[in-house]
């Protein structure tokens, strides 16, 4: 279906406009979208001028995922997220009746805001889904940064993935928490690998067990020094080292009364002592 496009802004408000022809006519999807706030859809007003119709939706604040990433390279958590959160319209629509292929999945048509998007129903609609998304896949190849290896392997599963016949997006969603789960792994075993080998470069400490350590601190612990026992110490020590050290003083005199008894009496001739004995 052929329509036309249009963004009007003014100091408060930016709308989004899809016009074409045709007299409007209001089905229940348009009063469901104006009776319900269904999380994740843009805010929509339908209305006829003239001979076309025209659908409005209130965009303010937010950005095309084409002005999004065209200076900006889209990462893998980013994927990640919007994928998510696409699952969670498709599920919302569904539970309020509506038709998820009637969700606009071109990249001009898709809002975001601080990684939260919003999706515009456009309940005339006819494309398939499944085609729409794989289209826009093709774009997220393109905005990959391909230096940043993570978001290489989930562009290009998520294309490979979407070109399949029956491919399912829960299941696709599986394997990218796969690909993430395989990467905090090597992130994790890449760490350890360079803190083993830091290790390996540094002296290995002296273990001390806790105990023992608590038991050396408390032994050298100030205050708990005995000063009095210490002095009585000290003094047995000094002392026995004066008593050694006179005793090795009057060893030669008490050798040279040895040698000159006193004689008995009616022997006495005087005593004589060499200067050299003492």
């Amino acid at each position: 279906m052929e329509f036309k496009t249009e963004l009007m802004k003014d100091l408060n408000r930016t709308k989004f406009r899809i016009r074409l022809s045709g007299l409007y006519t209001e089905d229940y999807q348009v009063r469901m979208i104006r009776e319900n706030s269904i999380r994740g859809l843009t805010g929509m007003i339908a209305r006829g001028e003239g001979e076309e119709t025209v659908y409005e939706y209130d965009v303010t604040g937010l950005f095309s995922l084409t002005q999004r990433y065209k200076q900006k390279k889209i990462t893998a958590e980013e994927m990640r997220g919007f994928l998510k959160q696409i699952q969670e319209v498709i599920e919302e629509v569904e539970g309020y009746l509506l038709n998820p292929n009637r969700l606009l999945l071109e990249p001009d048509y898709i809002f975001c805001e601080e990684g939260n998007y919003s999706f515009c129903y456009f309940p005339q609609g006819e494309e398939d889904i499944r085609m729409s998304f794989h289209r826009l896949m093709e774009h997220f190849v393109q905005w990959t940064d391909y230096q940043d290896i993570p978001s290489v392997k989930t562009a290009f599963l998520l294309h490979k993935e979407t070109m399949k016949e029956n491919y399912s997006l829960k299941k696709i969603i599986k394997k990218l928490e796969g690909i993430q789960e395989d990467g905090k792994r090597d992130e994790i075993l890449k760490k350890k690998a360079g803190e083993s080998e830091t290790n390996q470069n540094e002296p290995e400490k002296a273990y001390i067990p806790d105990e023992v350590q608590r038991r050396q601190e408390e032994l050298w612990k100030p205050g708990e020094y005995d000063s009095e026992e210490h002095d009585w110490i000290t003094r047995q020590e000094l002392g026995s080292k004066i008593l050694k050290e006179t005793d090795n003083l009057w060893t030669p005199v008490k050798r040279l009364l040895h040698r000159h008894k006193r004689p008995k009496w009616g022997e006495w001739d005087g005593i004589y002592i060499d200067e050299e004995e003492l």
